[in-house]
């Protein structure tokens, strides 16, 4: 049996342009090493990294795969729609559909196009199940947790959900493949960097996360020992920096604390960063002391809001005393990192978003992020905006491109205008570009940059310079030299 994986292009997040991938999809790596370990063949196709219709069926016709796997994300979802539309115009072979957009809509996807199966939540079992289902040619599937399929009569069928896999599974799994991808090919290369994932699942309850409809509420994690073995066998390849990608890396803080000092007595000196996010209640300073020994440069903490009834309101769990304390104590141990903030949750006004606005620009934090709040659909946030809010982008459309990162308000309220919704996010925005400034210029450059670049014409100018190859450098120039003052 032999398997291709088709990788839809993000069109709004690289631009449209061949070779912007960073790195290889995480998800699709542990299923090629997974069902490698089971017997089945493997070849990929990433449509980030080949940007052409015409090479999808060529990789097709060469492969002939038994089975065409599509993964999906919801923020855009459309590349994966019309990557399925196009295979199942040019080839009688059966697809199936998985990843995070699944699990939120479930038969919505094969009642919308003309996918045959979807697999939702964790992919492992499920899809090796299915595989075999196929090789006996079976027509009823019926008894594959986990699966989504269309009858012989067209009825969508929905079965049962398939349990997740626990610590000890996850623990078993082989290490991702992502030399299967070509890897040569992917921007990671350039920085000798790989991202690592050692858990799954978040146990926490915010109003407008989609994770848990993926991954589950159960915090499941792989030992510190394994996670280790998996750095030592990359850094053995040559790979010298992790992006970790967890959910929740340091909820289960020792765990966290023994890869560190797995880390420190290596003495590999391999360094990682955190920019999916970590939570402030779930770090320390012994914790984060031990972080940046064993390599830790850059994190991200998710803060969301700067008033302390919004984020009880979404379920965060924090405080903004929390994440003030957090941010001194990454600041004393000289660790940069970034806090994200979103506009428009549920509940929000204008007066609690500028206290977000007020509150980030307090924080000793290198970098802030502002982002409009997507509501995905299967999150207690998506129920409460069809119940009190009014779309401003079609809702059969709004995630169809990578909405969150433009400023562009999804929806709004009566208590929180579109209007000032974008004036937020506006407002956002210059404060990041004024603490960017501040942080990689210091504190005399970065302030005159950023008040200079106030002036419309000199703000798209340094733009265009910056963006430049050579203006890139001249960047990396003064930021050195400042940091070195």
């Amino acid at each position: 049996m032999k398997v291709l994986f088709a990788i839809p292009r993000l069109k709004s997040m690289y631009g449209d342009y061949e070779g912007a991938t960073g790195h290889p999809h995480v998800g699709i790596a542990y299923l090629t090493s997974w069902l490698k370990k089971n017997g089945v063949e493997v070849a990929i196709f990433d449509d980030g990294i080949q940007f052409s219709d015409a090479k999808l069926l060529e990789a097709i016709r060469v492969e002939r795969p038994d089975l065409i796997g599509v993964t999906m994300f919801s923020y855009c979802y459309q590349s994966g729609y019309d990557m399925i539309q196009l295979i199942k115009e040019n080839c009688d072979i059966p697809l199936v559909v998985g990843g995070p957009h699944v699990s939120g809509t479930r038969k919505q996807i094969l009642e919308e196009t003309d996918a045959d199966f979807a697999v939702k939540h964790e992919g492992e079992k499920t899809l090796l199940a299915l595989l075999n289902a196929i090789r006996e040619k079976r027509s009823d599937f019926s008894d594959i947790d986990g699966l989504l399929w269309v009858s012989k009569s067209g009825e969508v069928i929905e079965n049962k959900d398939r349990p997740f896999l626990t610590s000890e599974e996850l623990e078993d799994l082989p290490f991702p493949d992502y030399e299967a991808f070509g890897i040569e090919r992917y921007k990671c290369v350039d920085f000798k960097t790989l991202p690592l994932l050692t858990s799954r699942g978040c146990p926490y309850g915010c109003n407008y996360c989609s994770v848990r409809l993926s991954h589950g509420r159960g915090f499941r994690f792989r030992t510190a020992q394994n996670v280790f073995e998996e750095i030592e066998y990359w850094f053995n390849k040559g790979w010298r920096h992790f992006e970790i990608n967890d959910d929740c890396f340091t909820t289960h803080v020792p765990r966290a604390e023994e890869i560190c000092d797995l880390i420190i007595s290596s003495g590999l000196g391999i360094t990682f960063s955190l920019y999916n996010g970590i939570r402030v209640d779930s770090v320390n300073i012994s914790l984060l002391k031990k972080m940046k020994e064993a390599g830790c440069i850059f994190l991200t903490f998710g803060c969301e809001s700067g008033n302390n009834y919004i984020l009880k309101e979404i379920g965060k769990g924090i405080t903004k005393n929390q994440v003030l304390q957090a941010s001194k104590w990454c600041q004393d141990l000289g660790i940069p990192h970034s806090i994200n903030f979103i506009v428009g949750h549920t509940g929000e006004t204008y007066g609690t978003a500028l206290d977000s606005l007020l509150f980030a620009e307090s924080l000793p934090c290198a970098f802030v992020n502002f982002y409009n709040l997507v509501p995905y659909p299967g999150t207690d946030a998506y129920t409460w905006v069809k119940k009190n809010g009014r779309f401003l982008v079609a809702e059969e459309d709004y995630l169809k491109y990578v909405s969150y990162r433009d400023n562009r308000p999804i929806f709004e309220t009566d208590d929180f205008s579109e209007a000032e919704r974008k004036k937020i996010t506006k407002m956002g925005f210059n404060l990041y570009e004024k603490k960017t400034l501040v942080f990689r210029l210091g504190p005399n450059l970065g302030y005159m940059a950023y008040f200079l670049t106030r002036v419309p014409l000199i703000h798209r100018i340094a733009l265009m310079v910056f963006q430049s190859r050579l203006g890139g450098k001249l960047y990396s120039m003064l930021s050195n030299k400042s940091k070195e003052s």
